[in-house]
């Protein structure tokens, strides 16, 4: 029956593919340059005691949020890989299986 069968074509494995790599190498970028920046406050929060303990939080906030930020990156690219390597079982699969019908 035709609805317990389904297609996949690699060439579309492929372009979602190469979506999540640009994402992920667009977010890697974004990502230093945040990590620079907003860990760079020097003295904004002032010196007293309260200013140390806001201090303090704003960077193990900001710190929880590159750590974050940098685990999303190391996910879009094992998604990418993923995809790539469904896409290559798939083309390989379906090489075999155009041997098989020719019966070489």
């Amino acid at each position: 029956m035709a609805h317990e069968h389904f297609t996949v074509h690699p060439n579309k494995l492929c372009a979602l593919s190469r979506d999540f790599k640009h994402v992920e190498s667009r977010l890697e970028g974004q990502i230093n340059r945040f990590a620079d920046k907003a860990e760079n406050v020097d003295d904004a929060f002032g010196v007293l005691s309260e200013s140390t303990e806001a201090l303090a939080k704003y960077v193990e906030m900001t710190q929880a949020t590159v750590k974050s930020l940098q685990q999303l990156h190391k996910q879009l690219a094992g998604y990418a890989a993923g995809l790539d390597h469904t896409a290559a079982n798939y083309e390989h699969t379906d090489a075999q299986h155009a041997v098989e019908f020719k019966g070489e």
